[in-house]
């Protein structure tokens, strides 16, 4: 597993860039944005599809360690940033994972399915969530508003600086 040193952390600017390890272009105020809106410790976030673990690991060291955050993955990804102790597999991609019934927030960035984001809310809304942050095209939008609604007392758009012109996170209070 790589570690993600300050070099790294470095690299990331003020503007939305690509990195090949991550689906969404990653800007220092993206990942100020996203830290703002997740409960910080001792609450848990869980990020479904945390892929190569870059946001995640990202995310802890721009807030110092202030988030509580594992990634939730399945076994063919490769994870090369988050510790092991941060990382929780699921057989394939449709699995839900138990652990998240006791998170305060989940994070979907780029899901594959919007699928697994109703399922999550499906099968955890008596558990702790209070907090669902979704990160992704602008387009998928309208189908995540759809899967939220039922679920949440308010639903932001947060759109603007730090974000990539065709990016937006939505906030959802559960």
């Amino acid at each position: 597993m790589e570690r993600l040193g300050t070099s790294l952390l470095e690299k990331v600017s003020e503007t939305p860039m690509p990195f090949a390890d991550c689906c969404a272009n990653i800007s220092l105020p993206m990942l100020c944005l996203l830290a703002s809106k997740l409960p910080h410790c001792p609450a848990v976030v869980v990020s479904v599809g945390s892929g190569s673990g870059l946001l995640e690991t990202l995310l802890i060291q721009v807030t110092n360690g202030n988030v509580d955050l594992v990634g939730v993955e399945v076994p063919s990804c490769r994870n090369k940033y988050l510790p092991c102790e941060r990382l929780l597999r699921v057989p394939c991609t449709e699995s839900l994972h138990p652990d998240a019934l006791l998170a305060s927030a989940l994070m979907f960035v780029y899901p594959r399915k919007a699928s697994i984001v109703a399922r999550y809310l499906e099968s955890y809304r008596d558990g702790a969530v209070e907090r669902l942050l979704w990160l992704g095209h602008k387009c998928d939008i309208p189908e995540m508003e759809e899967i939220l609604r039922p679920y949440s007392s308010s639903l932001e758009i947060v759109d603007g600086p730090g974000l990539a012109a065709y990016e937006a996170v939505l906030v959802a209070s559960l």
